[in-house]
């Protein structure tokens, strides 16, 4: 690395220059960087992490409940930033994501609201009841692998459960009165249960 900026293998003959001002934070040799490719002054290829300043500001094509791939390349107070189908930027909120979220990581997600001012929040699970079916089944699977009960109250962290079902704790209690409506399960101030047939 130069003090004038940094070289990036991008698979091509000449490697890529990451100016030393478009930097948004340190890395060293080996590091992965989310960069945007541009043209500088001369007509070369140069990049970018500073990716605010290149994305589509035109939201009128994404809606609430869209599935979106998203690309992480920033965290902060509020959470992370992530570039929307390589296209726009959006924001997942710290306190809606229940995984461990890495720099420069793929993965899908769902646009939760698209705001007056174009700001758009993310959320990572389903929207609403969508998949809450299977999120069902999935719980009766697990108490059947846990003898029929589990330790799981309204008291139990969100991280818990995240841990064993994959899913915010609102998604699986969404998931969970459905099957007690359904009667499979008993829930008390133990935990739930299996109903016997």
């Amino acid at each position: 690395m130069q003090s004038i900026g940094a070289f990036l293998d991008w698979g091509q003959e000449k490697d890529l220059f990451l100016p030393f001002s478009e930097q948004t934070m340190k890395f060293e040799i080996g590091d992965e960087v989310v960069v945007c490719i541009y043209e500088d002054n001369q007509g070369r290829p140069c990049s970018s992490m500073r990716l605010e300043r290149f994305v589509n500001k035109d939201v009128s094509a994404l809606k609430p409940e869209q599935k979106v791939e998203l690309l992480v390349f920033a965290k902060t107070e509020l959470g992370y930033k992530a570039l929307i189908n390589k296209s726009h930027l959006g924001v997942l909120f710290k306190n809606e994501v229940f995984q461990d979220i890495q720099y420069a990581e793929v993965l899908p997600g769902y646009i939760k609201q698209v705001r007056d001012d174009g700001k758009i929040d993310l959320i990572l699970q389903p929207f609403g009841n969508k998949g809450s079916g299977d999120l069902g089944q999935k719980i009766l699977d697990v108490l059947t692998e846990n003898n029929g009960f589990l330790d799981i109250t309204d008291k139990t962290s969100p991280e818990k459960i995240y841990d064993l079902f994959g899913v915010s704790k609102k998604k699986y209690k969404m998931a969970l009165g459905g099957i007690y409506k359904k009667k499979l399960i008993t829930i008390d101030d133990s935990g739930i249960r299996l109903v016997k047939k």
